[in-house]
Order: C-alpha cells, then sequence, then structure tokens
C-alpha cells in the first residue's frame, strides 16, 4: 500500500453533506503484519541481485495505477506533499470520488464537464468511483447519459486510493492538486460550480 499517499489535511473528510460511501468501514481491520526482523548476518549473506531488486521494489512501492472503463491506466506516484500523476504533469488534477447510485454526484457531473471543456488541457478530472466490482459496462453506459468527457476509473484499486487519502467517508468528494502534485483544496458534498472554477484559477494561478 502507498502510505506515503496518506495526507493529514484529509483527515477532516468525515461525515459532511453528502452520500455516505458505502467503502467507508470495508477493510478497516486490515493491518499490516510486522515484518521479521533480520539479524545482520542475514543482511551480510544477501546477494548483491537481491539487493537490487529490493531497491527497485522499494522505488515503485509508492506507485498506484488506477485502470479507466476505457482501459487506458494512469500511474499515482507519492510524494511528500502531494501526488505526481504520471502523463499529466503541468496539470491542475481534481479527483471525483463519487458513486452511480449518488444523487449529488449525479447532479454535479454536468458541472464538472463544463469545467474539462472550459479549462481543456489546463486541468484533468479523474472521476474515482466508489462501487465494488461494478460491471464495467454499466459505467460506460452512465458515463454515455452523463456525456463525461474525463477518465473515469474503475478498479479495485480505487478503495487502496481512499484508503491511502485518509478514507472517503461522504460522496461526492473532490480533492483537487496544484499544478506541481500538491494538495490544493477539497470539498466534500456537492460544490457550486463557481466555487470550484474559483479554486481552479487560483490552483492555475501559482
Amino acid at each position: 500500500m502507498i502510505t506515503k499517499l496518506t495526507i493529514t489535511l484529509l483527515a477532516t473528510l468525515l461525515l459532511l453533506s453528502g452520500c455516505d460511501s458505502k467503502e467507508a468501514t470495508k477493510n478497516s481491520t486490515n493491518k499490516e503484519q510486522p515484518s521479521a526482523k533480520k539479524t545482520p548476518k542475514q543482511e551480510e549473506i544477501k546477494k548483491p541481485e537481491d539487493r537490487a531488486k529490493s531497491e527497485e521494489k522499494k522505488e515503485t512501492s509508492n506507485v498506484l495505477t488506477l485502470t479507466a472503463i476505457d482501459g487506458k491506466t494512469y500511474s499515482l506516484e507519492a510524494l511528500e506533499e502531494g501526488i505526481k500523476f504520471q502523463g499529466l504533469e503541468g496539470k491542475v488534477v481534481i479527483l471525483d470520488f463519487f458513486a452511480t447510485w449518488c444523487p449529488p454526484c449525479r447532479a454535479e457531473m454536468p458541472h464538472l464537464v463544463h469545467l474539462q471543456e472550459k479549462y481543456k488541457g489546463k486541468i484533468q478530472i479523474l472521476s474515482v468511483l466508489m462501487e465494488e466490482d461494478k460491471d464495467n459496462q454499466e459505467v460506460i453506459a452512465f458515463a454515455k447519459e452523463h456525456q463525461i468527457n474525463f477518465p473515469v476509473l474503475n478498479s479495485k484499486e480505487n478503495f487502496l486510493l481512499s484508503q491511502a487519502l485518509g478514507g472517503i467517508r461522504s460522496l461526492p468528494t473532490l480533492v483537487m492538486y496544484d499544478k506541481t502534485g500538491n494538495y490544493f483544496i477539497h470539498y466534500t458534498g456537492a460544490a457550486p460550480e463557481e466555487m470550484i472554477e474559483s479554486d481552479i484559477k487560483k490552483a492555475l494561478a501559482k
């Protein structure tokens, strides 16, 4: 799990207006088992190639890859104060945590579609579906119905991202990152388009 993605500023994402996320309490009891300590002797006899593999694993352990409904993948790499969205460098990125059954999520979609079109090339919205085992064809139909013009991510890794950000407990939740990938602001519950746009302009001006 990419523990570096945990951002303390997101601890306030609790019980505000919007739909309750059905996944909020799932996997809450899963804890990583402490690894066995290695003695100095064990470290000394480790082969050079094993050391190289170990270092490579460390470098990639904080990268999470999510899959969109069209099959395209998006890789997110943990930074000290945010996320590096590989391939989206230089853009303001907005993560939209949503569910197809959530009325406020559905109501907010036209505003996000409009903002994505208006700031095309400057921002990138990524919708993160918070429904387990949702049939991809159903999500594709939902995207067509709402004329969504940005990627919709539908994969089990969505929930790992949610957990890494402290647990998304209310939908919709939008999390905005500036052009360098640093956390900028978040909204819990449907936010007015004017408010989101105002913050987009501020993030672009940084």
